[in-house]
């Protein structure tokens, strides 16, 4: 990676748009570039370039902050990658749902839950605030272990989640929901959960 594509690409991006630039601050000195909105930067130097949320220098109201440096610090070869994971970020910022999203799959993964598939789509989208994300999730492993059932979560608007245990083969919208509305609730439940099949959670179908 070369310091100057990136100093070149970070510099028309941020002229590119006017009075709403796609950066509010930019800088270059000492070898490295730094670029923000709001609180999600981007720096380059000539090895690599780092994208991440810095929670503690927050500077605009928010009821509810999930994203941190911890969760979000990437690193990238590619300016192309690192610019769409830079703008991903700027969405989690500005909605509770794409910021409950990241925050789900970052802690299923440091809980030791890993899958090999997914879905994802939108419910209930004739206006914004209505619009619900849904997420599928396949193929689960827990630790060493294979889960023999998928798991459904959507994320409201509301600040609130709702997940469903669904059996590999579903019958028509068959699944077990989890009685916990709020997110590091969800995952707590999901990460104490001793059933390996769906027939031993130990919840009613809806």
């Amino acid at each position: 990676m070369h310091i100057e594509n990136l100093k070149v690409t970070l510099f028309n991006l941020y002229c590119s748009n006017g009075a709403n630039p796609f950066f509010e601050f930019l800088s270059v000195e000492n070898g490295k570039i730094i670029a923000k909105n709001r609180n999600v930067y981007i720096e380059g130097n000539e090895k690599e370039i780092i994208v991440f949320f810095d929670e503690n220098l927050y500077l605009y109201q928010k009821k509810l902050q999930y994203l941190t440096k911890d969760n979000t610090y990437k690193t990238f070869q590619s300016i192309n990658f690192a610019l769409e994971y830079f703008q991903y970020i700027i969405r989690a910022t500005n909605d509770i749902r794409f910021e409950l999203y990241h925050y789900f799959l970052y802690k299923l993964q440091k809980n030791g839950i890993i899958n090999r598939s997914w879905n994802f789509h939108y419910t209930n989208n004739e206006n914004m605030e209505s619009m619900i994300l849904n997420l599928g999730i396949f193929d689960l492993i827990k630790g060493d272990k294979k889960l023999y059932f998928n798991i459904e979560i959507l994320f409201f608007n509301e600040n609130i989640c709702k997940m469903r245990f669904i059996p590999e083969k579903p019958l028509w919208n068959e699944g077990k929901v989890c009685p916990k509305r709020d997110v590091d609730e969800i995952i707590e439940y999901f990460h104490n959960l001793q059933a390996e099949n769906y027939e031993d959670i130990p919840l009613i179908e809806s």
